[in-house]
């Protein structure tokens, strides 16, 4: 029983949905960047892992504010948006959709 219960508060300690969508956003910014006449810099951040920590602190700020539906439908959206970002990734577009995004 102690393990089940220790189980499941682990699971609870995972990163959600937006959380995620911070982090895959920053790795694919990353591989972008390499294409791009930009840099880090430009999208107000030192690299990949403070792009993701940012996004995340402002996740947690909006998560705060939020009922309990609207944060039901906040991760419902941020996995929609994940799913197309991985997508667009196999096919070989998020580049030309973060830039237009994020740089233009």
């Amino acid at each position: 029983m102690a393990r089940a219960l220790a189980f499941l508060v682990l699971l609870g300690c995972g990163q959600d949905q937006c959380e995620q969508l911070c982090s895959s956003t920053a790795t694919e910014l990353d591989a972008c960047l390499d294409e791009w006449p930009a840099d880090w810099s430009d999208l107000d951040a030192s690299g990949a892992s403070q792009f993701s920590r940012f996004c995340d602190d402002q996740w947690s700020e909006v998560r705060n504010d939020l009922e309990p539906r609207e944060l039901d439908d906040a991760l419902d959206q941020c996995e929609e948006t994940n799913d197309t970002l991985t997508t667009l990734s196999s096919d070989g577009e998020s580049c030309d959709v973060l830039r237009a995004l994020y740089l233009e």
